[in-house]
């Protein structure tokens, strides 16, 4: 389990379109872009899967991801950010901050607790994944030591938008040190 002090960590990074990134290893590439459930990928990489909460409240949005679902709302209280971890053994595999409008957390997503939101979005064909977006984290990004794990090569993730009526839900996910998009 992780302890920490500041929640939210955040997620300091330059998204681009796949067309925009290149990804040399066919390996990483199919997990980045698979657009199956991530929960139930990983889950098919372990014996034992969990999904740690680190915060879910209010909290003020980066500039990027307000510009992603502008258009919702005026301000950033009609949002919760939610960040956690998915691990895999007990060792954390994913970071995944999301941006819910309170309007699904009201509704769609009510007691969402320690469930992976991958369950619930994919269990529901109203949610409509939108084209993904990625990153490649160097080791100079802050979010390993914020989150108290090392690391020595650099991360990817990926984020897009769920669709759901008028609303719109971000969901972005980076590849921790030991998850398995980096065995060969």
């Amino acid at each position: 389990m992780i302890l920490l002090k500041n929640f939210p960590i955040g997620l300091h990074t330059t998204w681009l379109s796949e067309a925009q990134q290149h990804i040399d290893d066919p390996h990483c590439k199919n997990w980045l872009l698979d657009k199956g459930s991530l929960t139930q990928r990983l889950q098919s990489h372990c014996r034992q899967f969990s999904v740690e909460v680190l915060g879910q409240q209010p909290a003020q949005l980066h500039n990027d991801e307000w510009q992603v679902l502008a258009g919702d709302a005026d301000t950033g209280d009609d949002f919760q950010v939610r960040e956690v971890l998915l691990c895999g053994e007990d060792t954390p595999w994913v970071f995944a901050r999301s941006i819910i409008p309170n309007a699904l957390l009201d509704s769609e997503l009510v007691n969402l607790g320690n469930r992976p939101l991958g369950h619930l979005l994919f269990s529901d064909s109203r949610f409509q994944r939108m084209p993904f977006e990625l990153t490649q984290l160097t080791l100079g990004n802050p979010l390993l030591p914020s989150l108290g794990l090392q690391g020595h090569h650099s991360l990817w993730g990926r984020r897009s938008v769920f669709a759901f009526q008028q609303h719109k839900l971000l969901v972005a996910e980076v590849f921790l040190p030991h998850a398995p998009i980096y065995r060969y």
